[in-house]
């Protein structure tokens, strides 16, 4: 049996956790007001979700940097515009989740897809790309 498809299945699912440094956008393609406050932070999420692996274990400083930046976008998003409220909402729960699943060794690559797929929605609320 050929494990073709197996291969394909495996860089098919990498590439949706996977957002290379080149996928984060700089700081200043993010508007104005809570959008640019939050830029650093957004995109210290992004540049860790390639870091996330594969299962298991979580690199610590990995885990260190999502615990800083989601202590930080938590405190920004419930003053944050209305229309953006809901994206950073996600993105803070989906942070959260996979910090409890990092912090137990349990993380799942699963989690790290939901948490991208959040990743993108701030951008496409806060960016020009």
């Amino acid at each position: 049996m050929s494990r073709l498809p197996y291969v394909l299945s495996a860089l098919a699912l990498a590439g949706l956790v996977g957002c290379s440094s080149s996928d984060v956008p700089d700081e200043s393609a993010f508007a104005e007001g809570t959008c640019r406050t939050a830029a650093a932070d957004v995109r210290a999420v992004g540049q860790s979700l390639p870091e996330l692996g594969d299962g298991g274990a979580v690199d610590g400083d990995v885990r260190a940097g999502l615990r800083e930046a989601h202590d930080r976008l938590r405190a920004l998003a419930d003053g944050a515009e209305p229309a953006l409220q809901p994206v950073l909402a996600e993105l803070n729960e989906k942070i959260g989740i996979v910090r409890i699943r990092a912090d137990g060794n349990t993380y799942e690559p699963r989690l790290g897809e939901l948490l991208a797929a959040s990743y993108e929605r701030v951008l496409e609320a806060c960016t020009t790309r």
